[in-house]
């Protein structure tokens, strides 16, 4: 089964182009709307990073979700506080903490509780946004996804939930969370017309999906839970050495699709038969740099 894209037409991805992440504006907005905008008083009057960071923490030492809405909208703050004011690089440790924080707040889900945050996650931070718009916003939450693997159980869940939502949102299927996490993933990956995006210049489409499926099957707790990982590794590295041929007819290719291309081979294809470390990546106490450990 093929799906057809409604995306729109991204072909024209400025190599010189940087996100931005998200704005002052686009905290207040939120939090305002949200069910803990309350919590945060001082949001209005503060701007600078360390600073807002700084307030968060200080007060989820007092206050505590009681419920999965505002569990949902701390998870929601926590992601988008990865890529606030991206251009302020120097505080990725306490980025990455926030995240693990939140993580790690003494609250368990079931099955279905994971399904609620991932899917109202979506909801918040990609919706219905579409071609560039839509890229931009997925890897913004790629940003925070080793901090989630990394935190806590409840972390990985959520991170794992949330990559399959946005393929199965994609691809326009009800994805069933819970087990087989890389072999739903590369069920959606096979709904996809490669050569239809391809073709028509939907190259952002491609590189979001092909990344979000490169996380999943990446993520320890999605190859250890598999099996018959072995036999699925080997159906991956062949399929996608056909879609890494996709471009070989495009009338359009520059620096994104090689780029594309480069990704399918080392972090999909060869990926696939490695050994997955991501998630063993570390916040070190003596930088302000996180480090993962990838290996193609």
């Amino acid at each position: 089964m093929d799906i057809s894209v409604s995306s729109l037409n991204t072909s024209t991805l400025e190599e010189d182009e940087v996100r931005l992440g998200y704005t002052h504006d686009d905290i207040k907005s939120f939090l305002y709307k949200s069910s803990i905008g309350w919590w945060f008083p001082f949001v209005d009057e503060t701007k600078a990073t360390k600073r807002l960071l700084d307030q968060f923490m200080i007060c989820l030492t007092t206050c505590a979700p009681k419920n999965l809405k505002e569990l949902l909208d701390l998870f929601t703050l926590s992601i988008m506080m990865m890529t606030y004011q991206k251009d302020d690089s120097q505080l990725m440790k306490e980025r990455l903490n926030f995240v693990e924080t939140v993580s790690q707040l003494p609250f368990t889900l079931d099955t279905e509780g994971v399904q609620y945050i991932a899917i109202g996650l979506h909801k918040s931070l990609v919706d219905e946004a579409l071609g560039k718009e839509r890229l931009e916003r997925v890897l913004d939450i790629h940003d925070a996804i080793p901090a989630l693997v990394k935190s806590s159980k409840l972390g990985n869940d959520i991170a794992v939930a949330l990559l399959l939502t946005i393929m199965g949102h994609y691809a326009k299927v009800p994805v069933e969370l819970g087990s087989n996490n890389a072999q739903k993933a590369f069920a959606l990956a096979k709904l996809v017309n490669w050569q239809e995006l391809a073709d028509s210049d939907r190259h952002a489409d491609m590189f979001m999906l092909i990344r979000t499926f490169s996380l999943i099957i990446n993520c320890r707790s999605s190859r250890e839970e598999c099996s018959e990982w072995k036999d699925l590794s080997a159906e991956i590295h062949k399929y996608f050495l056909q879609v890494r041929k996709a471009f070989d007819n495009s009338m359009v290719y520059g620096a994104f699709e090689m780029m594309v291309e480069r990704f399918i081979a080392y972090c999909v294809v060869r990926g696939a038969t490695a050994t997955p470390h991501f998630c063993d990546f570390k916040i070190c106490d003596d930088t302000n740099t996180n480090t993962t450990n990838a290996e193609a």
